[in-house]
């Protein structure tokens, strides 16, 4: 994939390198509608509640004086909704990539969390994942090990593309988690031990030369 300025050239991975750190702002989309909170909803592409949509709003307005230099969002709408709030102002696109969607949840996706607890088809294949919930395979499923190889080096490449800028990147708890446990050096077993709400932001810096420090988890 190619990352691209605003006037549309395409860059190099550091060509526009500068001495200050690259700030790479996750943000997670807002709350989707009612009858999907309690569903594993993957990468469908439900729509955001009205509360989703005043809390995309709410945070767009407290991020207005940060000088992003770059706007991107997966492809599913509940993100790019958000981000289209973020680069309204700006003068930004919007640049809309499927490598930052959520983990496909495979035969699991779009089923209700209750249903899966009691008497359901999946229930047996749903209990084993729960017990694993970074390495077990659901079938037709990413797990978080393929998660983590997918997302990894596309915020590799933009971030080594946008040096010393700020980028605004809104997606999905599954690829935060996976990029803030990426940055801080921790096993992917430990990824669920912070929590992400809707229209949190957390932060990375990734300096010229060294290790990458987090500087805000779930704000």
């Amino acid at each position: 994939m190619s990352f691209t300025t605003d006037s549309g050239q395409e860059l190099a991975p550091g060509a526009l390198a500068r001495t200050n750190p690259t700030q790479l702002y996750l943000i997670r989309h807002g709350e989707p509608e009612a009858c999907y909170l309690n569903c594993y909803y993957g990468q469908d592409d439900v729509p955001l509640s009205e509360r989703g949509r005043d809390q995309s709003r709410r945070l767009a307005e407290r991020l207005a004086a940060v000088p992003f230099d770059a706007v991107y969002s997966s492809d599913l709408r509940r993100a790019g909704y958000l981000a289209e709030l973020i680069a309204e102002g700006r003068g930004l696109p919007v640049r809309r990539l499927a490598v930052f969607r959520e983990r496909h949840m495979g035969i699991l996706q779009g089923l209700d969390v209750k249903l899966l607890e009691t008497a359901h088809e999946h229930t047996e294949i749903y209990r084993q994942w729960r017990l694993d919930r970074v390495n077990f395979r659901v079938p037709e499923a990413e797990n978080f090990v393929d998660l983590r190889d997918r997302v990894l080096p596309a915020i590799e490449e933009l971030t080594q593309s946008f040096k010393g800028m700020r980028i605004a990147l809104v997606c999905h708890a599954g690829p935060i988690r996976v990029a803030l446990a990426d940055a801080l050096g921790m096993p992917l077993d430990n990824c669920f031990r912070f929590s992400l709400n809707h229209c949190s932001v957390s932060v990375i810096e990734y300096p010229h030369e060294g290790t990458p420090r987090v500087t805000l988890i779930n704000g």
